[in-house]
């Protein structure tokens, strides 16, 4: 109700566990609560961070359907490309990946053998915006949406708003983790959310500055040579 967000992505799996739950069943209840808590008018996203092989992926992802769920995001370990594909084929739901991947001729693969329906790059561990724009035209070219993925929770909320602003085939959502507000004070203008939208910096480079006033306050561990 506060950033007025109209979709919620939470964890399966046990994170590259194979097959092993965080909690014992407790992605068969998460999965279950989540439409009864959330209600129909939220978009629910589950994201296995390559958990899973394919037959208990596919388990997972019969559940997510449903519930009508909008992606399943990882569902086995990321250079997995043939069992990740195995799932994508029998999932009703699109399979979603490439938050891992450094490699363009992968993400041609994933592209051109529809391995995965939603592509996922992350703007940092990718490269930046030049090589991640040139996977997203790739993707455009296939009628293929990005969901961005970001490793860097402070200004990598305004590097991926920068790219969202010019990529034409940028999908519905967008990560934003809550913890956004512990580094928003040390950058300006503020990362800001308002009826489920962020705004999109203005400024040079990537839109934001340092904090003078913080930067002042802050205490020297350590002087570098």
């Amino acid at each position: 109700e506060e950033t007025g967000a109209k979709a919620v992505k939470f964890k399966v799996g046990g994170r590259m566990s194979r097959n092993r739950d965080a909690i014992p069943n407790r992605s068969e209840k998460l999965i279950e609560l989540s439409r009864k808590t959330l209600g129909d008018e939220i978009t629910i996203q589950a994201d296995a961070n390559g958990s899973y092989d394919v037959k208990n992926a596919i388990e997972i992802g019969k559940r997510l359907e449903g519930i009508n769920a909008y992606l399943f995001e990882e569902p086995c370990p990321f250079d997995y490309l043939d069992e990740t594909k195995q799932v994508a084929d029998a999932l009703n739901i699109p399979v979603s990946g490439g938050e891992q991947e450094s490699s363009e001729y992968r993400f041609r693969q994933m592209l051109a053998e529809d391995i995965v329906q939603i592509l996922q790059p992350d703007l940092h561990y990718y490269g930046g915006y030049i090589r991640t724009t040139r996977v997203a035209r790739m993707a455009e070219h296939l009628n293929v949406p990005l969901t961005c993925h970001i490793s860097n929770d402070n200004t990598g909320y305004a590097d991926m708003a920068n790219l969202f602003s010019f990529v034409p085939n940028m999908g519905r959502f967008q990560e934003l983790k809550t913890d956004y507000e512990f580094t928003a004070p040390m950058f300006e203008p503020p990362i800001e959310i308002k009826d489920g939208f962020i705004n999109i910096p203005t400024g040079p480079g990537n839109g934001l500055v340092h904090t003078e006033d913080l930067i002042k306050k802050a205490t020297v561990i350590k002087e570098s040579i």
